[in-house]
């Protein structure tokens, strides 16, 4: 065994005495967890990966299940946020950024997480607090959460002098050495009771290690106070007397009937998750438009040419001089998008006119008539948020009209929100699993990154590979996309 696992495995094991009193009673606990979870939801965008976050909350369950409070409800959320942290908040609420899951490298890391969080909840880590003992305020607890989620150190103005934003900001930032142990502790536990080798907390703890030094190294460079995950690591010195006792004690712990784990799951649940945003505001992927800042999609027939514009969408087969054009206006709520299409495009003598309600999209299409004799145009306004998209589709073959308007109709029925799997494919820089070839190294992958800062680095920390060695031959390793 590593230095490095056998240490950690220490850590895992160590048992505390018992911390202070509850601060407050647990029906009281569980109404400041939900009005808190209402408050970050309202703040802070939830990862739209169904995948990943029925994931996440079937192993944060399964965990749940074997802690020392199995009767709460527990609430598992990912949070589409970069950074490389976890928090919990009172009353059975869990929450692990994306940022994280994409540097953990197996099921039983990401149970080694969960749990960790699991355990502060259990432990009411929160509630023993003084400072939320002396607060009835939930929205500035929530305040102090948010501060500490927004900014390395919680502090926005003077919010974190407030004592319950202090609290709030302990919940995302660490409890202190001695909760935090007690927390790898108990989560231990839950992760032995549960099948999971308790010995992945030291893949999980020694992989933020690395990341806390990189992260230290870039703070230094840019002359900024580095962001890094709460926990034991940043108060806890590898040469504490507490932790060579530990170290002395760690291989009391027997293993336990180990959980059949499906190897390959963790790498399908993550393939294609979204890494980092790049600044492109639309694309055009398989003949599908997609504009990410204004949030909708539609694909157009296959094998039609797609030409975006700065103010309008242009597609069309390379003959019968046929094409359908988007154009984007603003939609008048006084108005019904028939009345738009009347009103302010000046249309008349339509035909087949017929309503488009969709969720969120609202609309109208009919045929008008063509210009000098030409066939008929199909017409349609579409209101989705403050805009109205406006579609004309129009063909100079009169004997192909018919079959050009279903063709129009197809497309812009198409018309819809953008998902958060579309958002990843067009504004993500995205992980992708790749076997390695031999010859193959960071430094070569980094030189074809869409990431543009650090990339061999980035490369080697979401590998496990920081801040050296090379991949072998035949293994999975992660790439940028």
């Amino acid at each position: 065994m590593s230095l490095r696992r056998f240490c950690i495995a220490a850590l895992a094991l160590l048992w505390l005495a018992p911390g202070a009193g509850m601060a407050m009673s647990e029906k009281k606990e569980l109404e400041i967890g939900r009005e808190m979870h209402q408050e970050i939801l309202a703040k802070m965008p939830v990862y739209a990966n169904a995948a990943v976050a029925d994931y996440v909350g079937r192993i944060g369950q399964q965990l749940a299940r074997d802690s020392d409070r199995p009767g709460l409800e527990y609430t598992f959320t990912v949070l589409d946020s970069p950074d490389i942290n976890a928090f919990a908040t009172p009353g059975g609420y869990v929450y692990i950024n994306r940022g994280l899951l994409a540097y953990l490298q197996s099921e039983a890391e990401l149970a080694a997480v969960l749990a960790h969080e699991i355990a502060h909840i259990t432990e009411r880590h929160a509630s023993r607090q003084d400072v939320m003992a002396k607060t009835s305020s939930v929205a500035s607890l929530a305040l102090g959460v948010l501060a500490a989620i927004g900014t390395g150190s919680g502090a926005v103005g003077g919010v974190a002098q407030d004592a319950a934003s202090s609290a709030g900001t302990a919940m995302v930032r660490g409890y202190g050495r001695d909760m935090e142990l007690e927390a790898d502790r108990e989560g231990a536990k839950f992760m032995h009771r549960n099948g999971y080798d308790p010995l992945a907390m030291i893949e999980v703890l020694g992989a933020l290690k690395e990341q806390e030094s990189f992260a230290r190294s870039r703070a230094k460079e840019a002359g900024r106070k580095p962001a890094v995950y709460h926990g034991v690591f940043s108060t806890h010195p590898r040469n504490d007397e507490r932790l060579k006792e530990v170290i002395a004690a760690a291989g009391e712990m027997s293993p336990g009937a180990q959980r059949a784990i499906d190897a390959d799951e963790f790498r399908r649940v993550t393939e294609g998750m979204k890494f980092s945003e790049q600044p492109r505001a639309a694309a055009v992927i398989d003949n599908r438009y997609y504009n990410g800042k204004m949030g909708f999609t539609l694909a157009f027939p296959t094998g039609w040419k797609v030409v975006n514009r700065a103010s309008t969408v242009l597609a069309g087969p390379e003959r019968d001089n046929t094409m359908l054009q988007m154009s984007v206006k603003r939609a008048l709520p006084e108005m019904t998008p028939a009345e738009f299409a009347s009103g302010m495009l000046s249309l008349q003598g339509a035909k087949g006119g017929e309503e488009i309600a969709d969720g969120d999209v609202k609309g109208y299409t009919a045929l008008y008539p063509g210009a000098a004799g030409a066939p008929a145009r199909r017409i349609a306004v579409l209101y989705f948020g403050p805009y109205a998209y406006v579609f004309e589709g129009r063909t100079a073959n009169p004997s192909l009209a018919a079959f050009y308007d279903t063709m129009f109709l197809s497309a812009i029925r198409s018309f819809r929100p953008m998902s958060g799997a579309d958002r990843d494919a067009v504004l993500g820089i995205n992980l992708h699993y790749i076997r390695a070839e031999p010859g193959m190294s960071f430094a070569k992958l980094a030189e074809a990154s869409p990431l543009k800062d650090h990339a061999e680095a980035h490369l080697r920390l979401v590998n496990g590979y920081y801040p050296r060695g090379e991949p072998q031959p035949g293994e999975w390793i992660k790439v940028f996309r």
